[in-house]
């Protein structure tokens, strides 16, 4: 052989053993490792070698093993691994997108010594039949014949799509045992467990799936999730994931796994914050195992606070435990007058849509789930659908186009929002109306009937203006309490605070009193109008306020005869008699209120209507 024949070949024998040492090695480390791992989130079907109709699965967007068949009949497929020779833990997840029945169902070999089922030994779980009952079921093979070994929750995946997270610990002395998690999820219930005498596993095996579907079931069938491995120790200990109150004595926690019963029952374990304490008694029941009950009975849990809860020794049936905490708050549903309307556009630029803003103006947090929102003048209602919850102080615009608003009137960050559909709201003028809807009662907290009338006279346009309510203690049908938005905000202030808001306390110290000395009325809606804010010791004056000038002529009469309440808000925008707006200079304000008892309240007042430069 020549020299150059010699080089040549070495390294060709070279390159061989390379490659056999790298099969080698993978080999020695997918047995070592002892375990079948199939995520499919790398979009690699081939990444172990499948047997059977593989041209009828395939690897789908979300990155899940899909059925993908022509036509009606049976699919399988197989791959074999190396099984754990300890105990194992066997994890998957499936979703059939239909209800499961006798025609359409499908088996997932967990261990199969053949991939023709009558020759086989091993186990399978089937995953439905004809009824409602259909139940995860475990079957063990011996030579081809099939027994039942145990079922599921009855009825678990008779729904559609019937789907679960499933997860097996399964022991060398035969025990099985199967938590599940209906929801696709990993919240994991005690579902099933049974001892099978005689188990035992060859060291390699077959895992497989199979389907049968009709015509319209072909692409119906998921997997995802597969693992077969060695059982791991338990580190983690158990957590409260959410605490949900729910009412003033009754506080619902939700476990990360099934705690240790006396542990999750013991009250000196659960400690919350703002003179709480521990509960009065707790319910702990086994049908619910990852669900905790504290009960208040004594003291009551207050809306409006932000409440912490300390948890310590709880611990799982691994004697896991480790100290934590968690924060709530009681959300309760609203009362009468606790939400107000506080701003509304009912003719929204082209692209955009109405919105209402909503204010809580009570010191609780409140639920938002039984809100209604009502054009009584149409007898039009939408219901908000929303588990949001709306903190003391703070506004939520609710409109359908929410992006349309955002960009529109470049709001802050702290505006927040809420994308509902509205009932229609006519631009002339109706009724907005909020309703909570309590254990069937429909309860009105506000109502407000709008005219398009109620803008800045001086506007040569209100499409996309907002009216905005001045004062959130004033009576919300006051048209003295409603005025345009203001331009600097691009006439509208979704979401948060309003650009024409004012304290809405009258001076305390006078019966009557202007909020300001200086106003400039020249439509830019900044300080455009001056309001009247009175105080009054009882209900039931008549008011007449009449505008002078300095000489004495009179420019306006703003009101005459006008029932007041004991409180509020009377608004001269700089209009005079003719509906032109006053010349700069001062002003005397005169009012005269009247009660029918006999008494008479009068007053001067000058503010000067001012020009910017």
């Amino acid at each position: 052989m020549k020299r150059k024949d010699i080089l040549s070949y070495n390294k060709r024998a070279l390159s061989i053993t390379r490659y056999f040492m790298i099969l080698v090695l993978g080999c020695i480390s997918f047995v070592s490792r002892g375990q079948l791992q199939l995520d499919f989130d790398d979009q690699n079907f081939n990444i172990v070698k499948w047997q059977g109709n593989t041209s009828n699965f395939k690897i789908n967007a979300n990155g899940q093993l899909q059925l993908s068949a022509p036509a009606a009949g049976e699919s399988s497929i197989y791959t074999k691994y190396k099984v754990p020779k300890d105990s194992i833990q066997a994890d998957l997840y499936f979703k059939l997108q239909f209800a499961p029945s006798g025609d359409n169902f499908a088996k997932i070999y967990l261990f199969t010594d053949n991939i023709i089922e009558s020759n086989a030994n091993g186990f399978y779980l089937k995953l439905g039949e004809n009824g409602s009952n259909d139940a995860i079921q475990v079957w063990k093979l011996n030579n081809g014949v099939s027994q039942l070994m145990a079922s599921g929750n009855m009825g678990g995946i008779s729904g559609d799509p019937a789907d679960a997270r499933v997860r097996f610990k399964i022991y060398r002395d035969g025990m099985w045992l199967m938590a599940t998690d209906y929801s696709g999820n990993t919240i994991y219930e005690d579902d099933l467990e049974f001892v099978d005498q005689g188990f035992s596993l060859q060291d390699s095996m077959y895992f497989g799936l199979y389907c049968k579907y009709t015509a319209t079931r072909t692409d119906k069938f998921f997997f995802d999730d597969i693992s077969i491995k060695t059982i791991e120790k338990d580190t983690s200990a158990p957590k409260v994931l959410s605490a949900e109150v729910i009412d003033d004595h009754q506080i619902k926690l939700t476990l990360s796994e099934v705690p240790e019963a006396t542990s999750a029952q013991n009250v000196s374990n659960f400690t919350v914050d703002n003179l709480l304490g521990n509960p009065d008694n707790i319910i702990y029941a086994s049908a619910k195992p990852q669900e905790v009950s504290l009960f208040y009975n004594t003291k009551s849990i207050q809306s409006g606070i932000n409440y912490t809860l300390n948890i310590k020794n709880l611990k799982d049936k691994s004697n896991n435990q480790v100290a934590h905490q968690i924060s709530f708050v009681y959300a309760a549903k609203p009362k009468k007058g606790e939400l107000v309307i506080t701003e509304i556009l009912t003719d929204p630029y082209i692209g955009g849509d109405d919105f209402v803003e909503i204010y809580n103006r009570s010191t609780s947090f409140i639920k938002l789930d039984s809100l209604i929102i009502k054009n009584a003048q149409k007898s039009e209602s939408k219901v908000i659908n929303t588990s949001a919850i709306l903190y003391p102080g703070k506004y939520l615009a609710i409109s359908k186009n929410t992006g349309f608003l955002k960009t529109t009137y470049n709001t802050p960050d702290t505006a927040a929002f809420l994308e509902a559909i509205l009932p229609s709201l006519n631009v002339d003028g109706a009724n907005v109306s909020l309703i909570s809807n309590q254990n069937g009662q429909a309860i009105t907290l506000d109502s407000f009937d709008y005219t398009e009338s109620m803008h800045f006279e001086l506007l040569d346009f209100t499409k996309g203006v907002s009216l905005e309510r001045i004062s959130l203690s004033g009576s919300t049908n006051d048209a003295n309490n409603w005025h345009s938005a203001s331009s600097q905000v691009k006439y509208a202030t979704p979401g948060y605070k309003n650009s024409n808001l004012s304290s809405g306390n009258p001076n305390t110290n006078e019966i009557l009193k202007p909020d300001k000395k200086v106003f400039t009325p020249d439509g830019d809606s900044v300080d455009d109008f001056v309001l009247l804010q009175y105080n009054l010791p009882k209900p039931g004056y008549l008011a007449t306020i009449k505008i002078y000038d300095t000489e004495g002529f009179p420019v306006h009469d703003l009101t005459n005869n006008f029932l007041l309440g004991t409180e509020g808000n009377i608004k001269w925008d700089g209009i005079d008699a003719e509906g032109n707006i006053v010349k700069m200079g001062m002003y005397i304000v005169y009012s005269k209120l009247f009660h029918t008892d006999g008494d008479i309240i009068e007053s001067k007042h000058v503010v000067v209507a001012a020009q910017k430069f």
